[in-house]
């Protein structure tokens, strides 16, 4: 047959179907819209750069729900909040439909959860919110994973020394990097070649599909699939993304520990293995590289294109960029991390931000639905098969609902008195049951990484703010901002305006001072002398005991006087937790405890603040994260210890032993394999001695001659004494801590790091040109002394005293026996998974840790501002820290202040008095599990429970001491029956030494088998 005959019969065929459709659809009452062409549908009356812009405009003369056709496919357009808001929300059961939207049909193959539908969506998506909330989205966690990649961010601009350039690939590699922690448990380097590449590759995706020919391919797939064109190399790009996922999934498959999953595709490939055979389940291969591909997708490009257009307006409105630095200045300064309860107090950036978002509008058309099912809609129907388009761009745009839409208005978030106000049509996330999964990570990002920038940098165009088109490049599927070189300028005063502002801010505050303690409101107290303060009414044995008593005289809040240092004492729960958990930001510091500053050279964790204590504790709690604190694997490394204690009391064969550095070496070990990257033999006579160090330098802290150092440190150093003894034994400490730490510098692996050192370590090479990072040599030396420390002592001296108590009670040793017999038996280890079978005996040893009260006065605070507390007011430290030019110049080798007021304020949450509280037990000074036992007989929680603190200076190590408390008390339970030759009677439960710690006197006990 000859061309033109092939033409006539190709014609008729063509609008034989087109009749038949219209015909069809005559059956349904359509909302209306503009009369469409044979084959190419509406497509001449849509702007082809901007199609939804076109919907809009038509909008006006067809109504809020009008059918256009894409060619052959017919499409609802819904227009405007009420109609997205009445089909998205008020109707989200029928409009869960996901349109198949070509272009992702073969990109992922028809899997995963972008574009799934049905039985395949409802599954995937709950296990992929799950397991991304167990990984930290929108936690705490993911929020410090934030933070920890904005300093990279920071670093890397840092490099550029104020000169142009493209921010694009830096910004991607950021926000990628979060969803790459999350979905393949590691981040990669902003050099790193190939994950560069892969960003350019998910660029290029994005972009294609914003363009005109992508949108063709969505209208007219079986045709672009046949001509030549841009489609197929993207296609072919798209491929190297699955081979890349596909490498990963292997490699975590080689690696798996279906005990202590890693990250998303861990999980994935569990439950993959667990549901291998039902048939139903949608845990399949496929499904995992489908997912993967939508969360590497839409985890990088959208936020990371949201961040470039924000710099663009803050570049255009330069205003408006300083106003934000003026505020994010004022509430968090230039050196903290923002995080995301900063949020609450910078109105206007959360305007700014939030305005960036709709203003962008960076998905118009939102990802189309698709009816399951005929849907009635304000009195239409919409036959099932058609693609649905909420309209986002309408909703963003609304005259109705936004004062200026088409203007840059950060007021539209601001109320009149310029507080946060929400606004129910900022949908740049759609909603309802398909809206984005990853919404509150990306808001997240957004603030953190914006409020960093804003910290550190100022944004400007070689060009000028004028040259700045906020137009965006490609529309389309995404609005995409225009690239531009940008230039990140420090923010920084010279040296001689700091000079001049220093000295008369020293002059200045140095004269309010002499004033200020007159007309400060303290809590009331009792009168101090001079000199030596409120010493000579304190019991010196159990200071703490004191202060209680003084309590009854002069409230809860009370003021005292140690010396010449004054401190705030809070006493009672209630007192206690509106200062540490409801005003916790205004108790984050850390009181300079003369002792550990000494011990430690003023360094470490434990007794830092500001930046240096954000960093540090930030990378204590996710590394020791990482190596399996609180989770699976320390679990198994405790079980573990516990057979090596079992084995050594074994040895002593039923004569009586003194247990204290039994249970030193075990309770040591544990922080050890964390720390060091492995445990030490009982019979260690180095790690023996180094405990017996721990062991004297607690009781030296609880003495009376070690409450007089850290009153007068200057005298007590100059006057002779033990406590120089004290202080030589601890260089021992440092000595074996700087040698590990130069054992594991020569044989450090970057790439596979064996324990908190090795990570340290890596951190402090990739951060030693940075002039802001703690991560430094003595930081490590004292954070490492803090963990070895606090990560033996306390909670071997609880257990001691455990012991203790169930041999004065016998009685209440044989209930746990029978419990733990008839729960786990004598032979399987105890797991923690158990716990909560167990309710006498975790009773017994919460009431263990409420009567032994390890830490009475806690670890004190400090405040770093004045504080407003109940009406009275805490003043703050008047110290003006000097930067390093000061110390050259003064030849001073370390970071120090001046002080400008010798009275400081500590505060001391007395932890003793919530523990002992009568409002809160119901017999406080007895040893009584039934304070954690309900009527029925199960576990209860009290939330005066506090042997660790509370708030955001809560002992680090909480979730791994409850957890070695249990499994060691029950393992020893399991196998042994403890006694002492004198009988119960003997057993005195009252501390040896009280003071800094409660400690348990020492007894030779006996431990025999139980048969």
């Amino acid at each position: 047959m000859d061309f033109s005959a092939t033409v006539i019969i190709a014609g008729l065929i063509v609008a034989l179907l087109w009749l038949l459709r219209v015909k069809n659809t005559k059956k349904y009452k359509l909302p209306p819209g503009p009369t469409a062409l044979p084959v190419i549908g509406n497509l001449p009356q849509l702007q082809k750069d901007a199609p939804f812009k076109s919907f809009l405009k038509l909008s006006k003369t067809y109504g809020p729900v009008m059918t256009v056709y894409l060619g052959w496919q017919r499409t609802i357009v819904l227009v405007g909040y009420d109609a997205v808001k009445g089909a998205l929300v008020d109707q989200a059961d029928d409009f869960t439909g996901r349109g198949p939207l070509p272009f992702l049909m073969k990109a992922t193959k028809g899997y995963g959860l972008g574009i799934s539908n049905g039985e395949r969506w409802r599954q995937l998506r709950r296990f992929t919110l799950t397991t991304l909330r167990d990984f930290g989205m929108g936690r705490k966690g993911m929020e410090e994973w934030t933070q920890e990649e904005s300093t990279h961010l920071r670093a890397r601009i840092d490099t550029f020394k104020a000169k142009p350039f493209d921010p694009t690939f830096l910004l991607s590699c950021t926000v990628s990097n979060v969803i790459c922690a999350l979905v393949f448990g590691e981040r990669f380097d902003y050099d790193d070649k190939q994950f560069l590449h892969l960003l350019n590759i998910i660029a290029e995706v994005l972009r294609f599909n914003s363009s005109t020919k992508g949108q063709m391919y969505n209208v007219f797939p079986w045709l672009m699939e046949h001509l030549p064109g841009h489609q197929h190399k993207v296609f072919a790009q798209v491929e190297e993304l699955r081979g890349f996922i596909k490498t990963k999934i292997q490699e975590h498959k080689d690696t798996l520990d279906s005990s202590s999953p890693r990250d998303f595709i861990d999980c994935f490939l569990i439950r993959m293995n667990q549901e291998k055979d039902i048939s139903t389940s949608e845990f399949q291969f496929e499904n995992l590289v489908g997912t993967v591909l939508n969360l590497f997708l839409a985890g990088t490009e959208t936020t990371s294109s949201t961040i470039r257009y924000a710099l663009s307006v803050l570049i255009k409105y330069p205003n408006i960029q300083e106003k934000m630095q003026q505020e994010i200045d004022t509430v968090i300064g230039q050196n903290r991390c923002p995080n995301m309860e900063d949020r609450k107090s910078l109105p206007f950036t959360d305007a700014v931000i939030h305005e960036v978002q709709r203003f962008l509008d960076i998905v118009p058309l939102s990802l189309p639905h698709y009816a399951l099912q005929d849907i009635s809609f304000r009195g239409y129907t919409i036959p099932k098969g058609t693609i649905i388009i909420p309209l986002l761009h309408s909703v963003l745009k609304e005259e109705k609902q936004w004062e200026t839409p088409w203007s840059f208005n950060p007021k539209h978030f601001l109320d009149q008195n310029g507080n946060f106000h929400k606004n129910l049509a900022f949908m740049p996330f759609a909603a309802g049951k398909r809206a984005c999964v990853g919404e509150s990570l990306a808001r997240m990002e957004l603030f953190i990484f914006m409020v960093s920038l804003l910290q550190r940098f100022k944004f400007s165009y070689t060009e000028g703010p004028d040259s700045i088109n906020l137009v965006p490049e490609f529309s389309g599927f995404a609005n995409l901002p225009r690239s531009y070189q940008i230039i990140a300028t420090p923010r920084c005063m010279e040296f001689s305006v700091t000079l001049i502002s220093a000295g008369l801010l020293i002059v200045l505050l140095w004269l309010l001072s002499l004033k200020s303690r007159k007309h400060v409101c303290l809590p009331p107290g009792p009168t101090a002398l001079p000199i030596i303060g409120n010493l000579l009414q304190l019991d010196r044995r159990a200071p703490f005991k004191t202060l209680r008593k003084l309590s009854e005289s002069y409230g809860p809040v009370i003021t005292v006087y140690l010396g010449r240092q004054r401190l705030v004492v809070l006493v009672g729960y209630d007192a206690v937790k509106e200062a540490l958990v409801d005003q916790a930001d205004d108790f984050t510091g850390r009181g300079p405890i003369p002792f550990l500053v000494r011990a430690t050279k003023g360094y470490g964790l434990a007794i830092s603040n500001g930046e240096r204590w954000r960093q540090l504790r930030r990378f204590t709690l996710t590394t020791l994260r990482d190596f399996g604190m609180g989770r699976k694997g320390m679990e198994e490394w405790i079980q573990e210890e516990a057979k090596h204690l079992v084995a050594r009391i074994n040895s002593t064969k039923v004569t009586p032993f003194d247990p204290t550095f039994f249970m030193s070496c075990t309770v040591s070990n544990v922080i050890c394999c964390l720390v060091f990257g492995q445990r030490f033999s009982y019979d260690d006579d180095n790690f023996l001695h180094l405990l017996q160090i721990i062991n004297d330098t607690l009781k030296f802290g609880s003495s009376p001659w070690g409450q007089l150092y850290n009153i007068f440190p200057r005298l007590m150093e100059r006057l002779p004494g033990r406590q120089h003894k004290v202080f030589a034994r601890i260089e021992e400490l440092r000595d074996f801590t700087m040698k590990k730490i130069q054992e594991h510098q020569e044989t450090l692996e970057p790439s596979s790091p064996r324990d908190y050192i090795d990570c340290f370590l890596t951190r402090l090479s990739q951060e030693k040109h940075l002039p802001t990072s703690e991560f430094h040599y003595e930081n490590l030396v004292s954070t490492v002394l803090n963990l070895f420390l606090a990560g033996t002592e306390t909670t071997s001296s609880t257990m001691r005293f455990s012991l203790n108590v169930l041999i004065k009670y016998p009685k209440i040793q044989e209930d746990m026996q029978q419990e733990i017999d008839t729960v786990i038996g004598q032979e399987r280890s105890p797991c923690m998974e158990d716990r909560k079978s167990l309710h006498f005996t975790d009773a017994v040893l919460h009431e263990v840790q409420r009567l032994m009260d390890i830490v009475p006065m806690s670890i004190p605070h400090y405040a770093l501002h004045d504080i407003t507390f109940r009406g009275y007011t805490i003043p703050k430290v008047l110290t003006f820290p000097l930067n390093k030019c000061y110390f050259k110049m003064f030849k001073i080798k370390t970071k120090c202040s001046i002080s400008l007021s010798p009275q400081n304020t500590m505060i001391v949450p007395l932890l003793h008095s919530v523990l002992k509280e009568e409002k809160q037990w119901e017999t406080p000074w007895s040893f009584n599990p039934q304070h954690f036992l309900d009527h029925n007989g199960n576990f209860k929680k009290n939330p005066a429970f506090l042997p660790f603190s509370a708030g955001k200076r809560a002992c680090v190590g909480e979730s791994l001491a409850r957890m070695e408390m249990f499994l060691f008390m029950v393992s020893l339970l399991q196998r042994f029956t403890f006694s002492v030759p004198g009988g119960p009677d003997s057993v005195d439960l009252s501390p040896e030494h009280s003071s800094f710690a409660n400690l348990p006197r020492r007894y030779n006990i006996i431990a025999t088998p139980r048969l």
